[in-house]
């Protein structure tokens, strides 16, 4: 989530902290939060208050600086249809309710992403980052969560998070598979840098 107000920011992650399966990775403010979120975290949505900042999110996503094609951009606004006809890009206003807000979310994560460059998508999306090297070799050393989160400065819900992305990269259904893996790559985990 990307905001200037820490009221945005504390609300947004009350409406979804008790939505199962809705999970809030990452707070910012500022477009190099947001990069680096998309960068770094590659989460399926990334909420952008952009009511002060007035960032031109149909530009940057243009570019292709939000790199991974299937990330959703709902952004709020103080009104109109900024970025209308951009894939991925969602729109909310002062009017959008929390039930809205959440239903916006749902819809969005059973509908498929705009299509990717297929080169592109197999070869960024399939590969691990660094952090999540960290946290498969920790798993595979047998550590529960809560140590992870201490020993990588993160909260729990970062690792829960960061592990189901390494779930959906590698293929797996569960932790036991994924510490199989981590004990069989120790060495060769392929990291994306």
């Amino acid at each position: 989530m990307i905001s200037d107000s820490k009221l945005i920011l504390n609300g947004i992650r009350r409406i979804l902290e008790f939505e199962t399966g809705m999970i809030v990775v990452a707070e910012g403010a500022g477009l190099g939060d947001l990069k680096k979120f998309a960068r770094e975290m590659s989460p399926d949505f990334i909420f952008l208050d952009n009511r002060e900042s007035a960032y031109d999110i149909e530009k940057i996503m243009r570019a292709g600086e939000i790199k991974r094609p299937a990330i959703r951009v709902i952004q709020f606004t103080e009104g109109g249809t900024a970025g209308e006809g951009i894939p991925n890009l969602i729109n909310v206003n002062h009017e959008t309710t929390s039930t809205e807000l959440v239903a916006v979310i749902k819809r969005g994560a059973n509908e498929n992403p705009a299509p990717a460059d297929k080169k592109t998508d197999e070869t960024k999306s399939s590969k691990i980052t660094k952090t999540e090297s960290k946290i498969i070799k920790h798993i595979a050393a047998g550590e529960s969560n809560k140590d992870i989160a201490e020993l990588l400065s993160v909260s729990e819900k970062t690792v829960k998070a960061h592990i189901t992305n390494i779930f959906h990269k590698l293929h797996l259904q569960n932790r036991y598979q994924l510490m199989i893996y981590g004990k069989r790559k120790k060495k060769n985990i392929e990291v994306n840098l």
